[in-house]
């Protein structure tokens, strides 16, 4: 049984074993290697069994906001091992050298979307989102047109990324995004139903959702300073998503969106879900003021911000959906 990086003539063995595995659409995971522009064969690690790959873990390599600041990520996904070879503990060397792999490269934090043991006996370590409910009228609004993300437009791009770097800064583990190439790739093709807010040719804000079960899920939200700083963008929030809601058709729907968004810790419904895992692998690598702090309190300083940007608000720990792998 060979432990290694995943050999670049091997790629379409590798969508073979994934998709198989997770009994998955190909193109989704062909989809989130051609469009990460950040993609890196040697993050794909593997078990193979004379010729065979029987396991796997991708590393994706990412940056995200941590106090204010970005730094290096390394995601976990793509964690599938064939049924015949499970059990045999293929999973858990593929973590372990998924951590020298990200040790080699500096990489600071790792960070993955799941709860199972495996995680926590290597170290990963759960940090809850949260998530507020509510019902939103639909209604027609004169402020600002709302309207679908032109993804072809280089101009429009470039404002959404600038707004987005200034507002998404101001979370933990929000993705950072300094690439064009994610946006009018990843971006399109993760968002589909993604609308701005625009004023005298000014985007003031964006918001993707996706509707499913009945509800409408807010996969992210962003909002120019001005904005944020009148009421933490509480009233654009509301009049995108209702007007959103008028032009689907529908009279109202339940919303549910990430509670340090808006007034998400003052609605009447928060649920807490413990699916995202962090650990820490270059502690040097991190912000200097956390080189103060025991690392044994990473899981809390997720929840808090620097006093600089600092809202009165619960948790200020945010990943968007968009992001995810």
């Amino acid at each position: 049984m060979e432990i290694r990086a995943l050999y670049p003539d091997e790629f379409e063995l590798w969508l073979d074993h994934v998709s198989h595995v997770f009994s998955a659409d190909r193109q989704y995971f062909s989809n989130h290697w051609y469009n990460d522009p950040w993609r890196d064969v040697e993050g794909i690690r593997v078990a193979v069994d004379d010729g065979t790959i029987v396991s796997t873990v991708r590393v994706f390599i990412r940056q995200m906001y941590f106090h204010g600041e970005p730094v290096s990520v390394g995601g976990i996904g793509e964690v599938s091992t064939r049924p015949e070879y499970r059990k045999r503990g293929l999973a858990t060397q593929l973590l372990k050298d998924s951590i020298q792999f990200m040790e080699s490269r500096g990489i600071a934090i790792s960070m993955l979307h799941g709860s199972q043991r495996i995680y926590s006996i290597e170290g990963w370590e759960s940090v809850p989102r949260y998530y507020a409910k509510k019902s939103v009228v639909g209604r027609k609004q004169q402020t600002w047109n709302i309207r679908p993300i032109n993804f072809q437009d280089t101009g429009e791009v470039k404002q959404l990324a600038s707004i987005y770097d200034s507002y998404s800064r101001k979370f933990n583990g929000a993705f950072v995004r300094d690439d064009i190439a994610y946006w009018t790739n990843w971006v399109k093709t993760e968002s589909p139903q993604a609308w701005i807010a625009e004023r005298d040719g000014v985007i003031d804000g964006y918001v993707s959702v996706r509707r499913r079960d009945g509800e409408l899920g807010v996969k992210e939200f962003v909002a120019s300073e001005e904005l944020f700083a009148e009421n933490g963008a509480k009233d654009l929030f509301e009049v995108m998503l209702s007007d959103i809601i008028t032009q689907m058709g529908e009279e109202s729907l339940i919303l549910e969106y990430p509670a340090p968004i808006a007034d998400g810790f003052k609605s009447s419904s928060i649920d807490s879900y413990g699916s995202t895992m962090y650990r820490v692998i270059q502690p040097s690598a991190l912000p200097s003021e956390f080189a103060k702090k025991r690392i044994d309190v990473f899981p809390d300083l997720m929840h808090y911000q620097v006093e600089s940007i600092r809202q009165d608000i619960r948790s200020h720990h945010v990943f968007w959906h968009t992001d995810g792998f």
